[in-house]
């Protein structure tokens, strides 16, 4: 039986490709979260809770084809529908972000709780902060894995969904059109991917078990929305919902793409079924549509340094030799 000493030895070999060493601590990680098993019945689940979770992402471009195309097998009612909102299409993009974030915090609890808490009790933190790996590496290889689940339900989909808006749409100036959408839709899917990975970092370095640093990284995400809505609706401020890490991204989302114009634009020509689906939209993509948008960005700002710090100092504790001595 082979014998695994944990010991810290010190290795001589040469450097190479020092900034690509996070690669296989994130390709490792993406490929053992998606072939994740527990059984027949969890795997079961997991997979349809996967078929599932893409179904708001293929609903929204197949409106854009219906709108682009008008295919003969739909209803003109349909299609005349789809006609009436072309004007505020931009509403889609916070809309498709909204509803991925839904399944992205069950992604993000399952995948992301035990990456750094299984490393702290199985004792193989020291041997991945050793010579040559630094903790940059180790921490960008870990913020990689959740980085690729959360862009893969918000980023990619909308600029996919983007790019075929802009191709498909053969009016004159249809690029010019939409270009300034490109940048809200970068600065809102980055800002979630940055929030995301840092926090469920951050809490499961704190834990041992991926379970407890779930139930943490779960209680703040769902319940803290629910204390903060409350608060200021006592209080009468509208800037206390954006202590919520959601609610402040969701307002982001808001204020970038302009939904307030957006909806006051649409409320006076739009009639009938359109108005009835503006206004669920507008309810729907953001309920704190006044929370002050530099609350939201100085909340962004604070949870992710926050959740930064806790982690890099986590894990300094854990290392067997500072960056100093790896050069």
């Amino acid at each position: 039986m082979p014998v695994y000493d944990r010991s810290y030895r010190r290795w001589d070999g040469e450097l190479k490709r020092r900034a690509l060493r996070f690669v296989p601590i994130m390709s490792m990680g993406v490929k053992n979260a998606l072939g994740m098993k527990g059984g027949w019945f969890f795997t079961l689940l997991l997979r349809t809770f996967m078929v599932v979770s893409l179904v708001p992402t293929l609903l929204l471009f197949f409106a854009n084809y219906a709108l682009a195309f008008r295919p003969d097998f739909l209803p003109l009612g349909f299609l005349g529908f789809l006609e009436e909102l072309r004007p505020y299409r931009a509403i889609q993009y916070p809309l498709l972000t909204r509803l991925n974030i839904l399944f992205l915090m069950v992604y993000t609890v399952l995948f992301g709780s035990g990456l750094i808490a299984k490393d702290r009790a199985s004792g193989a933190l020291p041997l991945y902060l050793s010579r040559p790996l630094t903790l940059a590496d180790y921490v960008l290889g870990k913020v990689g894995i959740i980085g690729w689940f959360v862009a893969a339900f918000t980023l990619v989909p909308n600029l996919v969904l983007w790019l075929f808006g802009v191709l498909a749409d053969d009016r004159a100036g249809a690029f010019h059109e939409a270009l300034p959408l490109l940048g809200p839709i970068v600065a809102q899917n980055v800002t979630a991917i940055a929030l995301y990975s840092l926090t469920i970092l951050a809490v499961s370095s704190l834990c041992r078990r991926p379970m407890f640093a779930g139930l943490i990284w779960f209680t703040i995400v769902v319940f803290l929305p629910t204390l903060t809505a409350g608060i200021g609706a006592r209080l009468g401020s509208h800037a206390i919902p954006a202590a919520s890490p959601n609610d402040a991204l969701f307002a982001l989302g808001y204020d970038l793409f302009g939904v307030g114009e957006l909806y006051e634009q649409a409320h006076g020509p739009a009639r009938g079924d359109a108005r009835f689906a503006i206004e669920g939209v507008f309810s729907f993509v953001n309920p704190f549509g006044k929370t002050p948008p530099g609350w939201c960005w100085a909340s962004m700002a604070a949870w992710c340094s926050l959740s930064l710090a806790v982690l890099t100092t986590t894990l300094r504790r854990q290392e067997v030799v500072g960056d100093s001595g790896r050069r």
